[in-house]
């Protein structure tokens, strides 16, 4: 009986224990709740500024990288400008250096057909005759390094070339320069020849060429000769 009280008494005891300090429980839960929020909210956010930081600077490296990239191809593009603007002063030192040649041969002709007078219809390149076919002679580069002039002189024969055809006249044509000969044997049109032009044309070259048209007219293959 003795033991049965005691084991009611501290049954009781204990209630009253958990019942008559409820504060201690419900005061303390939130605060320590809150806590607990506020330390995953903490982690939440320094883990979303960390991911931040990481794609901030993989995003700075990439415009890093391709600064570096333009500025190194702006030295080449720049270097490769001084190189063809070397060759052009070159180019035009050369033909400075043979106009006064080439004045004088023209002077020579034209005093030379002058003294010939009538007799110059004689002459076999002088000669004038019925326009059925047209050779075009298509000068372009070897390289790309040199503006919009071989784009400029493709368009131009293409144009001249339908020109033609459009008057039923028949064409063919004579390329130099590697540019010009890729472009229309892409495009199946009429080649008579093709010639390299090479970066230091020299008067072989230049006297194979010329034969070639010589001949072609001469021959009769062709009436007419374009530049």
């Amino acid at each position: 009986m003795t033991m049965k009280f005691l084991c009611v008494a501290a049954a009781l005891a204990t209630a009253t224990a958990f019942t008559t300090s409820p504060a201690a429980f419900t005061t303390s839960s939130p605060a320590v709740g809150g806590a607990v929020h506020n330390v995953f909210t903490e982690t939440g956010n320094a883990h979303r500024n960390r991911r931040a930081t990481i794609v901030m600077d993989g995003k700075a490296n990439a415009i890093r990288d391709r600064i570096t990239t333009v500025n190194n191809t702006k030295k080449i593009t720049s270097a490769m400008k001084l190189v063809a603007a070397a060759k052009v002063r070159r180019a035009q030192d050369s033909v400075l250096a043979t106009r006064p040649f080439s004045e004088t041969l023209q002077s020579v002709f034209g005093g030379l057909i002058n003294r010939l007078g009538g007799e110059a219809a004689d002459l076999p390149l002088l000669t004038q005759r019925e326009v059925n076919k047209v050779t075009l002679v298509v000068i372009t580069g070897d390289r790309g390094l040199c503006g919009g002039y071989n784009s400029m002189m493709i368009k131009k024969a293409e144009a001249r070339f339908k020109e033609l055809k459009a008057q039923n006249i028949d064409c063919d044509m004579i390329l130099i320069g590697k540019k010009g000969a890729t472009y229309f044997q892409r495009r199946e049109y009429p080649i008579r020849k093709s010639f390299d032009c090479g970066q230091n044309p020299n008067s072989k070259e230049a006297l194979a060429i010329s034969e070639e048209i010589i001949n072609s007219f001469l021959s009769g293959e062709t009436d007419a000769v374009e530049l």
